[in-house]
């Protein structure tokens, strides 16, 4: 496979995504910055779109097909909602920026996307909030991806 598209895999699974797929392809494949972030934001943001296409048919799936894993997910649902929508109703897209720039584990694209669909946040919000929290994150990354590399 080659380097270039083992980043954008790398990028687009859950937990790793950017904050796993920079630092290999800057100093596992020795690529050069620009293409290392080009190719690690888009992996990134591939799974934006599809998960906010498709997770609230999923989920009105499971309502008819899947009532026990639906019941689960209902109340983790509103469990959430009853915890954080006020915030997210004032914060909005501001608050997918904040968890997609986020470089910690839970934290990411597929986070912000999951919550955007969980708040009723529409795509045209959530997209270039998500997108600017990717590329936040690509330069904090970048910079402690650079520290550890300088300290080593």
């Amino acid at each position: 496979m080659p380097s270039w598209l083992q980043v954008m895999f790398i990028a687009a699974l859950p937990v790793v995504e950017l904050r796993g797929a920079l630092p290999i392809a800057l100093t596992v494949h020795g690529m050069p910055l620009p293409a290392a972030i080009a190719l690690s934001v888009a992996g990134n943001m591939l799974p934006v779109p599809f998960i906010l296409r498709f997770l609230p048919p999923f989920v009105a799936w499971t309502e008819r097909h899947v009532k026990p894993f639906h019941r689960l997910m209902e109340r983790y649902f509103r469990s959430l909602r009853l915890k954080h929508e006020e915030k997210y109703q004032r914060a909005g897209a501001l608050a997918l920026f904040a968890v997609g720039a986020l470089p910690f584990p839970g934290a990411g694209a597929w986070t912000a996307s999951v919550l955007a669909v969980l708040f009723s946040i529409r795509p045209t919000y959530a997209v270039p909030a998500i997108l600017a929290g990717i590329l936040w994150e690509a330069f904090v990354v970048w910079a402690i991806t650079t520290g550890a590399i300088a300290l080593f």
